[in-house]
């Protein structure tokens, strides 16, 4: 017999929509732990473009909840001393970024482009992240208000509890008995839901990361249009993500990446010492409906957080899941999201 421990409440995954949520539940004077079979942002947290917007056209997912991104990764920035918030601005144009409108050549903008767009749209209030760095830095505050974390710990399946109102988390060689369990597991969240018959719909998709080398100062903003999506970090890094398209192979990345490097080079001047890094792999978890997932589920006791863009999001979800389980009112942003809508 494995031991049981009572907890209030237990976060499963330590990427950036989990540690937010645990975040704002221990400031909220909440019980937490969090539980990953790895380290934080080890799954797609660590993959992402980490692009932080209040935009997405509306066509695109999470309409609604994106209006409050900015607005929450600014408050946690005044919240949490230090945290590594970059407000470069983007500058966006093409179709697929159809908020464009007409603004003079962004010479004094990103002064190293090119080709400059004869329309384009500068937002100064967007920004991004580095995503490993700040899930590290949201794990560390939320144990400055008393969360606890186990690293390294699986969650095996849930167990339902009925007699004593709880469900367990399987850890193996100890199962966590809590008031309140948040899948936010990205794309192993279908499996946990499954184990207590909870159908949580997922169709997970792949995108490829590129990662640049170059002199610091090439790319000042988040460029994005019809070709590509870029960012500099301090440290020169150029990241570019890319759609899947069927590489399978070591070979099959670098050829995609060298493609990419050729075209950071062939629009920007300056750009000849660009060099290829490496190239990855990451998996999105993303519902079959193209939808977040978010809020508590038909088992008492048990919510989800499963969400595209997740590093966007991050913070919006962490608010309104953590106000959810400790005032027990429904939200109404949340209304579109919930994952009853499967059952």
């Amino acid at each position: 017999m494995r031991p049981w421990e009572l907890h209030d409440s237990v976060v499963i995954g330590a990427g950036v929509v989990g540690a937010s949520i645990a975040y704002h539940l221990a400031a909220r004077g909440e019980a937490v732990t969090v539980v990953d079979a790895a380290l934080p942002a080890s799954g797609a947290t660590r993959h992402s473009f980490a692009w932080i917007s209040d935009g997405g056209g509306p066509d695109g997912p999470a309409l609604g909840l994106r209006d409050f991104a900015v607005e929450d990764w600014r408050r946690l920035g005044t919240e949490i001393p230090g945290l590594e918030l970059v407000w470069s601005g983007a500058l966006t144009w093409g179709d697929e970024f159809g908020r464009s409108s007409a603004i003079a050549p962004p010479i004094d903008v990103e002064p190293r482009l090119a080709h400059l767009p004869v329309r384009a749209r500068f937002s100064p209030e967007e920004g991004w992240i580095d995503p490993v760095r700040v899930t590290e830095q949201l794990i560390d505050a939320a144990r400055r208000h008393g969360a606890q974390t186990l690293f390294g710990a699986p969650a095996l399946r849930l167990i339902r509890d009925e007699a004593a109102g709880t469900v367990g988390v399987d850890l193996g060689h100890v199962v966590l008995a809590a008031k309140n369990v948040i899948v936010a597991a990205g794309t192993g969240s279908s499996a946990l839901c499954r184990s207590i018959e909870v159908d949580l719909p997922m169709t997970s998709a792949p995108a490829i990361m590129v990662r640049l080398s170059a002199p610091p100062g090439l790319i000042a903003r988040i460029v994005a249009n019809d070709e590509f999506e870029a960012r500099q970090g301090p440290d020169g890094t150029i990241l570019l993500p890319r759609g899947y398209s069927g590489e399978d192979s070591d070979e099959a990345l670098a050829r995609t990446g060298e493609a990419v490097r050729r075209l950071l080079v062939d629009s920007f001047e300056d750009a000849d010492d660009v060099r290829l890094q490496s190239v990855d792999v990451g998996w999105r978890p993303m519902m079959s409906d193209g939808e977040p997932a978010i809020g508590a589920t038909r088992v008492p006791g048990v919510h989800v957080a499963v969400a595209h863009p997740g590093v966007c999001l991050a913070a919006t979800i962490g608010r309104i899941v953590a106000a959810e389980i400790t005032t027990s009112a429904a939200a109404p942003e949340l209304a579109r999201f919930r994952p009853t809508r499967f059952d």
